[in-house]
């Protein structure tokens, strides 16, 4: 990965730690070996943590030596307030009129919703993938020579990597073309092709957020320099599209915006699950899906899908198994692409029927770690101490010290504001989008203490996060803890980190609620396996004591030395959980996820 996309190692500093609490007295020598060790972004950060309480000196070190993280990025009063903020609660009434409204707005949820990639696009996206895979761009761009660099040599470098980009790109797509725009250098006579497969690569990776895990972000700093303005003037075009939508698509006919207040268009979308269901209610559920998308798709088109003669290759005609992959086009393209052809509205439905799919299996593990709370845990009786959620301070690594009560809430406000986020993910990302291409908010290269970032305001994206905030708070009856949503800042430098952070929620909860549900399944699986589960209380006992240390510990703000960085505020929780992950091999428990398959909380990518 680039280096700006890299996690923090913290293998040196639990090091220290570990050493500090084992040894006695630490002599001068050791400390001098300790520092011969660490690399230039770790002494910064010490130096910073030692002169933090001098007031006279900060200003004059910071400017020397670049310790904008510490000294600069965040003020005494900040972290007062941070502080202050942690135990702080607002209580409302409780309104849980969302949870039961189960209509579904259509309309304006195709606005949102971006259209499933045709096999002609394909072609396109394995392009922009493997250009920005092999591409060092932000490694050339984003390091210290470039921070105090001279503006005039900046943006030639700018425009040397840009150009080389698109080249590569042109060149491997067509070689003769290629050859071309590397002599003329005329790069705005393909500004649509530049622009229709930079759209598709950022189009994919919504509809498909664990791909692309690094391609994404090069791509997406690409952009960012590419809107400049002395950039375009210097290109000639915009290499930025609006992403392509369901409603952009159904927007070209009056009749296809009337399809998304059709009463058939939830049953067309719907996703049938098996669980509970007999096979002859399944078989008879999918005949009326593919009923219903074949009704809409003919009723509300422009232009009928053209039949096509077939001689004895089931549903394929020899046209198609002659068309070679490289010059292979679309009812699209061959209709102008202005038209609402009949497969166009049914990969518009299919479309909306993958968000259905897609909000499932992100919000699912949110929704089951909530039921466990609910089912295993009484608000009001902490029962057993080992069962308990209270934590203090200091105790197991927690730095936040509430009741089992209180603890207890401050879980369910923080999963319900997760999955009010995983609800609206398509929303962030395209408002995270917005805020990463604007002219008008440039990034600052900084160094964050986690190397060089680009800081950015990202004002829609926050703006959008305290509605979100208002609508939990809403639901669940007030909040506890800090309201404060880090954006723009040593924490979270920029919208596309805010939306790296919130997906991977799903990457470490997911495999938790995957272990508890196969616990049950490992008890029965033999004689030896039943004992070993019972060595721990039995089934239930095991799963409500891996759920205890998990709503305690991964809710404790912990994963930082001071209340800014982590603890109740709304980043802080994820972090917390993050640091609860990272600690899951010393549980006692921690063979039971290995025997249930467990391999990681991160998740693996490839087609």
């Amino acid at each position: 990965l680039p280096r700006q996309f890299k996690r923090p190692d913290r293998s040196l500093h639990a090091r220290a730690m570990a050493a500090a609490s084992n040894a006695g007295p630490v002599s001068i020598a050791d400390i001098a070996g300790a520092l011969d060790d660490c690399n230039e972004a770790t002494l910064k950060r010490l130096l910073s943590a030692v002169i933090r309480k001098n007031p006279d000196c900060r200003n004059k070190v910071a400017q020397e030596h670049g310790l904008t993280t510490e000294l600069t990025a965040v003020s005494d009063a900040d972290r007062r307030q941070a502080a202050e903020e942690q135990y702080k609660e607002v209580k409302t009434s409780a309104n849980d009129g969302d949870d039961v409204n189960e209509d579904i707005d259509f309309y304006e949820r195709a606005k949102f919703v971006p259209m499933r990639l045709t096999y002609d696009e394909r072609k396109y996206l394995r392009l922009i993938d493997s250009t920005m895979h092999v591409s060092h761009y932000t490694d050339h761009m984003d390091n210290a020579a470039n921070v105090r660099a001279n503006p005039a040599r900046k943006l030639a470098l700018q425009m040397k990597q840009l150009c080389a980009i698109l080249t590569g790109m042109q060149i491997a797509h067509s070689y003769e073309q290629g050859q071309q725009l590397m002599q003329s250098r005329e790069f705005a006579a393909k500004s649509v092709f530049f622009q229709s497969v930079l759209e598709i690569g950022r189009r994919y990776k919504i509809l498909n957020p664990e791909r692309m895990r690094d391609s994404y972000g090069k791509l997406m700093y690409f952009l960012q320099d590419s809107r400049k303005t002395e950039v375009r003037e210097l290109m000639e075009f915009d290499s930025v599209v609006r992403v392509r939508t369901v409603y952009d698509v159904l927007s070209r006919s009056a009749r296809g915006l009337e399809m998304l207040e059709d009463p058939s268009l939830r049953t067309a979308t719907m996703e049938i699950m098996p669980e509970g269901k007999s096979r002859m209610q399944v078989q008879k559920e999918i005949k009326a899906k593919e009923a219903a998308i074949k009704t809409l798709s003919q009723k509300y088109c422009s232009v009928a899908r053209r039949r096509k003669s077939s001689y004895g290759f089931g549903s394929y005609s020899l046209s198609y198994l002659r068309s070679s992959y490289a010059d292979s086009e679309s009812d699209d393209d061959k209709t102008g692409g202005e038209e609402l052809t009949e497969d166009l509205v049914e990969q518009c439905i299919y479309s909306l029927g993958d968000h259905s799919t897609y909000l499932r299996f992100n919000r699912e593990p949110c929704d089951r770690l909530l039921g466990f709370l609910r089912e295993l845990f009484d608000p009001n009786d902490p029962g057993p101490g080992d069962y308990s959620l209270a934590i203090e301070e200091g105790v197991g690594g927690a730095r936040l010290s509430h009741p089992h009560q209180r603890q207890y809430t401050f879980v369910l406000q923080s999963m319900s504001l997760w999955r009010e986020v995983l609800d609206n993910m398509f929303q962030l990302w395209h408002l995270a989008e917005e805020d990463l291409l604007d002219e008008e908010h440039a990034y600052a290269l900084t160094d964050t203490g986690q190397g060089l970032q680009r800081v950015q305001k990202s004002p829609r994206s926050v703006v959008a996060m305290q509605k979100i905030l208002a609508k939990v708070q809403r639901k669940v009856g007030g909040w506890i803890g800090s309201t404060q949503v880090h954006l723009g800042d040593h924490n979270v430098p920029n919208a596309l980190m805010f939306i790296d952070k919130y997906i991977q929620v799903p990457r470490f909860l997911g495999p938790l609620v995957l272990t508890l549900d196969k616990i049950p399944q490992l008890s029965q699986s033999s004689d030896a396996m039943k004992g070993y589960i019972d060595s721990f209380g039995g089934v239930k006992v095991l799963q409500k004591r891996i759920l205890s240390d998990f709503f305690r510990h991964a809710f404790d703000g912990s994963g930082a030395d001071n209340f800014f960085d982590a603890g109740s505020c709304i980043d802080g929780r994820l972090t917390s959980a993050w640091n609860w992950c990272s600690s899951i091999e010393r549980k006692d428990y921690f063979p039971i996820f290995l025997l249930t398959g467990f391999t990681g909380f991160d998740g693996k990518e490839g087609f």
